[in-house]
């Protein structure tokens, strides 16, 4: 049964596997909004701890992440070659565990953010 739509809030508390499953399931769109989500709430959460430099560049992934680069007829060379780089700049500013949270379908759960505090 394919999923066709799943909030940030309801496929971050799936397991692992359940995850990689609905987000080979639901749609280039879904996908993009899933992983901008977690980079947007990990950049929120870790804020006061970040330079200039860490926050550009999150926000620059943010802009990246365009349903575009998850659609099956995607430029995939173009994709990984983007890709690339843009996670080798972040490996000049983030440690290894820090990328994983911010970049990985596969990361911790980040509740709602009460932005108004």
């Amino acid at each position: 049964m394919t999923k066709e739509k799943i909030s940030y809030d309801e496929f971050m508390p799936l397991s692992r596997q359940e995850r990689i499953k609905v987000f080979n399931e639901i749609s280039a769109e879904n996908r993009a909004i899933l992983v901008k989500t977690q980079v947007e709430r990990w950049l929120i959460v870790n804020m006061s701890k970040l330079n200039k430099q860490q926050t550009d560049l999150l926000n620059e992934t943010m802009e990246f992440i365009t349903p575009d680069k998850y659609e099956e007829d995607r430029d995939q060379e173009k994709v990984e070659r983007e890709t690339t780089e843009l996670c080798n700049r972040a490996g000049e500013l983030f440690t290894q565990d820090e990328m994983m949270q911010f970049m990985s379908p596969v990361a911790d759960y980040i509740p709602p953010i009460d932005k108004t505090k």
